[in-house]
């Protein structure tokens, strides 16, 4: 009698200074320029995040600070509650479905996936 072994892996978490720096959110709203630091913000569970106030049309929270997650990169409001997830595509974006379309989350401004 043979057996079937499935072997449960998870996936990477970046570093946080891995992803630290300039990010753009491009959505149908136009686009905003991100800082991604490496400064915790405990009562978010999170990192600093500079220039948020421009996801304030975009997000129905506003934003206290940001974190890796497994599949992607984190939105976090001051509750600590995730507002959005920008799931990591393989090709250095990251895509989050918004009330109003999708939003991407790159390291190039206009050019998503190319760094």
């Amino acid at each position: 009698m043979g057996t079937n072994r499935t072997q449960l892996t998870s996936l990477r978490m970046v570093e946080p200074a891995d992803v630290a720096g300039t990010w753009y959110v491009m959505s149908s709203g136009g686009h905003c320029a991100l800082t991604l630091t490496t400064t915790r913000v405990e009562a978010a569970n999170a990192y600093a995040l500079v220039g948020a106030g421009c996801l304030s049309d975009l997000l129905p929270s506003p934003v206290a600070g940001w974190r890796p997650a497994p599949d992607g990169i984190e939105l976090a409001g001051a509750d600590r509650r995730t507002l959005v997830l920008f799931a990591d595509q393989g090709d250095g974006t990251g895509h989050a479905t918004l009330a109003d379309g999708t939003a991407i989350l790159s390291r190039s401004e206009g050019s998503p996936g190319k760094e």
